[in-house]
């Protein structure tokens, strides 16, 4: 009976033993992550993406082991968004390509919608910031880790200076597959056409496209400057990054590991918005001086291009199926 009872008790030792050295393995088991982008070095959303792997590491240490990849290694950014939503990659950052997931954010092909960096910051960082984080977590399942930036946009081209909305007339200009900025340019009179940013510039090289419409980021990493005439300073579109994660991974991290991810992407976010801002300030002379005098650079007439944004807004809000959003986004610009 006492060998019985003693037997007994030693393997209820072992076996909670055993436990415990399971749950201490789990616990510090590391964090896993799969990060992609599908630009190169030195491009806003690869910038974004390399700035949130290196915060995390940063939080995390030896407790987080990231497989990151960039250049298109994995394709591109519709192949991109494809595998984050089935759990193949965890975290990407979505240029324009995001209003194919969500009419949503068709909002923000309206031209003119923002003046300015203070104005994009009361967008995203209030109730419209949170609205789109539950409408992608709705129905994308995705979660909206922050909101970064690729910036302000210009009229690039070969034909002649893009002053007023009638300039625009006939040219074929390069545009993302947004549904909302091909409806915008066709609106204003030019010929849009979808392609790859790869392809762009040997597309314009050749005369494929007349041009294409990009912030300074863009232009002066791909050097399209080299095979352009004209670059128009619009800023006529903002574009952000929608810096997201799979929400099944985000749902699984342990309380430490969501914080540890939220405090990194918020980090990224900064960061991300400061490299624009500091492109907008550097970058216009930096492509001046590249250039040696073969490109023409002009204003745009700005009260005639918002004159003629005014029907094209009222398209895009059609597009985007719910008046109540677009008008709280108009309402938080203000």
């Amino acid at each position: 009976m006492r060998r019985n009872l003693r037997d007994l008790f030693i393997g209820t030792v072992i076996v909670a033993a055993a436990t415990v050295f399971a749950l201490s393995t789990a616990q510090a088991e590391p964090l896993k992550l799969r990060l992609s982008v599908e630009s190169t070095p030195g491009a806003a959303t690869q910038h974004m993406l390399a700035s949130f792997r290196d915060y995390l590491k940063g939080e995390l240490g030896d407790q987080v082991e990231i497989e990151y990849f960039d250049s298109g290694t994995l394709g591109d950014e519709i192949v991109h968004m494809e595998q984050v939503r089935t759990g193949q990659l965890d975290v990407i950052p979505i240029g324009s390509d995001a209003a194919g997931l969500d009419p949503k954010w068709l909002v923000f092909d309206i031209p003119f919608l923002f003046k300015d960096r203070l104005a994009v910051s009361r967008v995203f960082d209030g109730d419209i910031g949170r609205r789109l984080d539950e409408s992608f977590q709705k129905t994308v399942g995705l979660k909206v880790l922050g909101f970064g930036e690729i910036g302000f946009r210009h009229i690039t081209n070969n034909v002649r200076p893009v002053v007023v909305p009638a300039d625009l007339k006939g040219l074929k200009l390069r545009t993302p597959g947004s549904p909302g900025r091909v409806l915008a340019f066709e609106m204003l009179g030019a010929n849009p056409i979808t392609m790859n940013i790869g392809e762009v510039y040997l597309a314009l090289q050749q005369g494929v496209v007349d041009g294409q419409e990009n912030p300074f980021g863009n232009i002066n990493k791909w050097k399209w400057y080299e095979v352009q005439k004209y670059i128009s300073l619009s800023r006529h579109v903002y574009t952000p990054i929608t810096f997201v994660m799979n929400l099944k991974k985000y749902n699984s991290l342990t309380s430490e590991q969501r914080a540890a991810v939220d405090r990194a992407a918020l980090r990224a976010e900064g960061a991300s918005r400061q490299y624009g801002t500091d492109n907008d300030a550097n970058l216009l002379g930096q492509i001046k001086a590249a250039s040696k005098g073969k490109v023409a650079f002009n204003e745009i007439d700005s009260a005639a291009f918002q004159k003629a944004a005014a029907p094209i807004a009222k398209e895009i809000a059609k597009l985007v199926g719910d008046d109540d959003f677009v008008n709280a986004v108009l309402k938080a610009i203000q």
